[in-house]
């Protein structure tokens, strides 16, 4: 009886090999994530990685964090992203989970198109002082597709609520971000 010799076994597993994809899994691709580069710089409003140092992941929670000795009433944003990447739930139910102030009189967020718009505010009263903690959070998913490269994610558009009213137009400094 005649059995297959060592060159034909190895001969079958390397043609296996080539025809799944080098056996990655992936069919040879790695995996994308998205990685998030905090804005540089003096503190100033920003927005930052949630945990930084953080590994990457396809699932990246961002804060919006304001300057240090801020106090107020409310903010408006405006996020913009591209087709590499989606707004996406922070805890599965919310856009933004986590709010510096302590009742929220108003707590809204919508998606249209690639942009997030936020507004949160408290019922009229005394400032909150901001502290070290974030005013919100938002979080945004790799999106299916994605190719490796840039991402964009600006703030378009955002203001703050001081002591009194009117909102008064800020700057917000956002990071990098790829798809690596």
């Amino acid at each position: 009886m005649n059995r297959p010799g060592p060159l034909l076994a190895a001969a079958a597993a390397l043609l296996l090999t080539a025809a799944c994809g080098g056996g990655s899994g992936s069919g040879g691709r790695a995996e994308l994530a998205l990685v998030y580069q905090d804005p540089t710089g003096p503190a100033a409003w920003r927005i930052q990685a949630e945990a930084p140092g953080f590994p990457s992941t396809s699932h990246l929670v961002l804060d919006l964090m304001a300057p240090d000795g801020a106090s107020g009433q409310g903010v408006t944003l405006i996020l913009t992203t591209d087709q590499n990447a989606q707004w996406s739930k922070v805890d599965g139910s919310h856009y933004e989970v986590q709010t510096t102030y302590p009742s929220p009189l108003v707590e809204v967020a919508s998606v249209q198109d690639s942009s997030l718009r936020i507004l949160v505010a408290q019922a009229p009263g005394a400032p909150v002082a901001y502290g070290a903690k974030p005013l919100l959070q938002v979080a945004l998913d790799l999106a299916a597709g994605a190719s490796a490269g840039s991402v964009t994610l600006s703030a378009t558009a955002a203001g703050h609520l001081g002591a009194s009213a009117p909102a008064v137009p800020i700057t917000v400094e956002v990071g990098t971000l790829q798809a690596r």
